[in-house]
């Protein structure tokens, strides 16, 4: 049986064999917090390994954009009147909301996914 990564009251633990698998034997973790994410990396990294990691936060970054414009694609519908109004999408940080509207993000769609909340994004 494989062991498996546990969380509980004194944090997060991943069996040495789970890091070994990952070419990470005896790698010192660091958890970084920032927003809504957890990123789990060593504390010291080459610049190879930077690079990695910095691919597998732009992957991340890509299916996360792409749930979003999957869920607010333009066009909504035939009555959308995301040209006539304003909308508010302060919750959405400035860079990542134009980047979302000038990719054909409807703000009406994504005002109201803002509004209720609900799921765009599930991992597999």
């Amino acid at each position: 049986m494989k062991n498996e990564m546990t969380l509980d009251k004194t944090g997060l633990t991943i069996p040495g064999s789970e890091l070994a698998e990952c070419g990470m034997a005896g790698v010192d973790l660091s958890a970084q917090m920032t927003h809504s994410l957890l990123l789990l990396m060593p504390r010291e990294m080459t610049a190879v390994q930077t690079a990695d990691a910095l691919a597998g936060l732009f992957d991340a970054a890509s299916q996360l954009v792409s749930a979003l414009l999957d869920a607010c694609r333009m066009p909504c519908c035939k009555d959308c009147d995301s040209d006539v109004r304003e909308f508010d999408l302060d919750a959405v940080p400035a860079p990542i909301r134009k980047l979302l509207l000038d990719s054909g993000c409807c703000p009406a769609l994504l005002e109201c996914y803002l509004e209720e909340g609900d799921v765009v994004y599930a991992a597999e």
